[in-house]
C-alpha cells in the first residue's frame, strides 16, 4: 500500500482512527454512516497529507489535535464546575439506588434461553 507509506504522520493518525470508527460502523450496522465517513475520511485525509506536502505540517497536526483538546477542556470544565449534578438539580431528577432484595433475580432471561435452562438446574 503505497500511498499508506507515503502519508505524513498527521493524516496517518488521522486515518487510524478513521479505520477505528469505520469498523464500529460496520459492526452495528450503520450502513449509511459508514459510507459517509468513508467518503469524508479520504477527503481529509488527502488534505491533511496535502498541507503536509506544501509546509504546513503544524496546521495539519493541528486540525487532527483540535478534537481532543476540545473534549479534554470540556471535560475537564465539567468536572470542575460538577455540571451534571447542577442540571440534574435544576432537572428536578435524583439518582437512586435500590436494594436487591434475595429473592430477585440479577437479569431478565428469556425461558428458552440455554442460561435460563442452567440456572433452574442450578
Amino acid at each position: 500500500m503505497r500511498f499508506i507509506e507515503d502519508l505524513c504522520p498527521p493524516a496517518l493518525l488521522y486515518l487510524i482512527f478513521l479505520v477505528i470508527q469505520l469498523g464500529l460502523d460496520l459492526s452495528l450496522g450503520l450502513w449509511v454512516t459508514f459510507t459517509i465517513k468513508v467518503l469524508f475520511g479520504i477527503l481529509v485525509t488527502l488534505l491533511l497529507d496535502t498541507f503536509c506536502g506544501i509546509g504546513l505540517t503544524p496546521v495539519s497536526w493541528f486540525i487532527v489535535a483540535v478534537p481532543f483538546l476540545i473534549t479534554a477542556i470540556a471535560t475537564a470544565v465539567s468536572m470542575g464546575t460538577q455540571f451534571d449534578l447542577i442540571v440534574l438539580q435544576q432537572v428536578g431528577a435524583k439518582e437512586t439506588f435500590k436494594q436487591k432484595d434475595d429473592d430477585e433475580e440479577d437479569l431478565n432471561v428469556p425461558k428458552s434461553s440455554n442460561a435460563a435452562e442452567r440456572q433452574a438446574s442450578s
